[in-house]
């Protein structure tokens, strides 16, 4: 099953390669300056700030203690933002996943207000959906791959659903994969609606207790 879905999400991502045609219609804006670049990396590191700060405002919301505790995946470490204590299914679940939460509105607006994307030099707005798009796909790998700490937003998910990892694995490789897509093939028309519908299964999930 586990081969199944990554070949469905390798299909997935390389559509934008299928679809050539369409997406020379909208070249890929050269950066020109420095700036840009440095515009980009802004853009990833807000995306990143927001996903974390989608973590704390949930766990104070359930009225949790936090604390950043070291994790490591194989030979690179890195934190997690652990909530504390005794966190029930749902709490698991809300608090795992907000941070993608705030991912999924973030890029929906940005490919929803700028959906040619591609062809404008927008540094920062690329480097938010970039970042989205690839920590998803990143996290949803380790869920098909059974990898990753206790902490994981993957693995904290699927405790909290009652599910294997590579069940949330699916949840984020989708819209991601699609939004991927999207960013190449802007005039598509199946694809937002495939896009919203993914990311509205991920919101809820949590009304689903």
């Amino acid at each position: 099953m586990r081969r199944v879905v990554a070949l469905c999400l390798v299909l997935a991502v390389a559509a934008p390669c299928a679809r050539a045609d369409e997406s020379l219609e909208t070249p890929e804006a050269d950066f020109r300056h420095v700036a840009d670049y440095a515009w980009f990396a802004l853009g990833a590191a807000s995306a990143f700030v927001g996903h974390e700060l989608g973590h704390v405002v949930n766990d104070l919301f359930f009225g949790k203690s936090i604390s950043f505790v070291r994790v490591d995946l194989g030979p690179f470490p890195f934190f997690a933002i652990q909530p504390c204590c005794n966190l029930t299914p749902r709490e698991n679940y809300i608090i795992g996943s907000a941070g993608f939460l705030v991912g999924d509105v973030s890029s929906e607006l940005i490919l929803q207000i700028a959906p040619r994307l591609r062809g404008r030099r927008h540094a920062f707005l690329k480097g938010v959906l970039m970042f989205d798009i690839v920590l998803a796909l990143g996290y949803a790998i380790t869920g098909f791959a059974g990898i990753g700490p206790a902490q994981s937003d993957v693995n904290t998910m699927a405790r909290g659903l009652g599910v294997p990892s590579w069940q949330i694995g699916l949840m984020l490789a989708v819209p991601a994969a699609v939004d991927l897509y999207r960013y190449f093939v802007p005039r598509s028309v199946w694809a937002p609606w495939t896009s919203v519908t993914a990311k509205s299964l991920l919101l809820g999930a949590a009304f689903t207790f």
